[in-house]
């Protein structure tokens, strides 16, 4: 599934910013599957992508409806006709973008595992790896070797090291693919997980 294929939201009107900051923008959707929710994005490739909230979820394709952002100053192109695909907001845009980067963006990797940092914030405990600045406000619980033991895969959650796949694929922004996730999505630049949640 290319870009295209993904529901697009085709903006029939820009409202004014409201005194929160924020644009409702009128729209109509090509058609509804991928469209789980009212929390979303509009997709925005090499650029910053529009997070909000649909008013409802419409009752069809082409009946319109309000998509309230933040973010409509960061989409200079953003007039009546501009059309946006949907990313359900299970969903981060970055996801998107680092499934359409393609193959040349992964290296496969055997996950080793790492020393982790330890704290306990609000009475409960954490970990996160070692380098990492401390929440604030946390309470230093101390370092334990080889604590991080797996991480998730970014799609499917499954784990990749510890309990999980040995090996799996790692983008630079330290983003872990698993191999099925991999060959299904990033090696052919398929975004229909998007619409399968």
């Amino acid at each position: 599934m290319e870009l295209t294929d993904l529901p697009q939201f085709t903006v029939l009107d820009v409202g004014t910013r409201d005194p929160n900051g924020n644009t409702a923008l009128v729209g109509r959707f090509s058609h509804l599957r991928g469209v789980h929710g009212v929390d979303g994005w509009l997709y925005r490739r090499g650029g910053p992508s529009l997070v909000g909230g649909l008013d409802a979820v419409p009752a069809g394709p082409g009946a319109p409806v309000a998509f309230t952002t933040p973010d409509a100053e960061l989409a200079p192109e953003l007039a009546p006709g501009a059309a946006y695909p949907w990313v359900d907001g299970y969903w981060q845009a970055h996801h998107v973008d680092m499934i359409l980067a393609g193959p040349a963006h992964w290296q496969r990797r055997r996950f080793e595992a790492a020393p982790a940092q330890y704290f306990r914030l609000a009475g409960v405990t954490g970990w996160q790896p070692l380098g990492e600045p401390l929440p604030e406000g946390a309470e230093d619980l101390g370092v334990r070797a080889g604590a991080w033991d797996h991480e998730h895969c970014e799609l499917c959650r499954a784990h990749i090291g510890d309990g999980g796949a040995a090996e799996g694929y790692v983008n630079p922004d330290g983003r872990w693919l698993c191999p099925t996730c991999y060959v299904r999505y990033a090696a052919v630049r398929d975004v229909s997980f998007v619409a399968e949640v």
